[in-house]
């Protein structure tokens, strides 16, 4: 049992393993690895993928996830806002608060027939520096988090990930005067979003909504028009989630 969660744990910051890789960080022999998946896939707590044959978590995991969410106001408040968003734009929302120099993602809009919704990340841990509300979390941070930021190994997700930390800390520093942050091509290939903050009474930033799409649904001539938009749009209803 503590393997099986122990691999749940590697997923859930890795974002996706080989068996190998796993049966290495369990220090484990490979087909004890194989056997913990396969229990774990029957369960739907993990899912193969079939281009790269490695493993993700799977929808068990969000079924869970949002049992224990729907307990939580903010993450129902921020599922309101999340959907009013993605109607608006008819793109992908989501909302994300920060953990340490990463967003964490408490509510993604449910897909239709009209909008296109990646995987699911309510829950997961994402890498602020290479997504928009990273960004814009990061932004709002104390001069700690700044600190971190600058000693910290940046990784490479695609050919235009930022992984100079000064190259970081500028677009940060732009991303706070400015008001708001994308992402471009620079978490998944040919994916574009953007994110603007949302603040509390007092100015605070309480957490980032982010809209994605395809960059031909989203191109980076429009970020500048639609972070407007966007901005008005969670004004106008962020006080859902104060």
């Amino acid at each position: 049992m503590d393997r099986a969660l122990s691999i749940l744990w590697i997923l859930n910051g890795a974002q996706r393993a080989t068996v190998t890789e796993i049966a290495r960080e369990l220090d484990v022999h490979k087909s004890t690895a194989s056997r913990l998946l396969i229990a774990l896939e029957r369960q739907a707590l993990v899912a193969r993928r079939p281009a790269d044959l490695a493993y993700e978590l799977g929808q068990g995991v969000l079924q869970l996830a949002g049992s224990v969410n729907s307990q939580n106001d903010l993450t129902k408040s921020a599922q309101i806002l999340v959907e009013t968003v993605a109607q608006h734009f008819k793109l992908t929302a989501n909302v994300a608060i920060r953990d340490e120099i990463y967003a964490v993602n408490i509510a993604q809009s449910a897909p239709t027939e009209r909008f296109f919704t990646p995987r699911q990340y309510v829950g997961r841990r994402t890498p602020g520096h290479a997504t928009s509300s990273g960004k814009v979390l990061l932004a709002a941070a104390d001069d700690q988090v700044r600190a971190q930021l600058q000693t910290t190994s940046l990784e490479r997700f695609t050919q235009w990930t930022i992984t100079d930390q000064q190259q970081l800390l500028d677009e940060l520093d732009a991303v706070k005067r400015q008001g708001w942050a994308t992402s471009n091509n620079e978490w998944d290939a040919d994916m574009t979003a953007v994110a603007v903050p949302l603040r509390g009474l007092s100015g605070q930033v309480l957490a980032a909504v982010t809209i994605t799409g395809f960059t031909h649904d989203l191109p980076t001539e429009a970020f500048a028009e639609r972070a407007a938009e966007l901005t008005t749009v969670v004004q106008r209803y962020g006080r859902l989630l104060e």
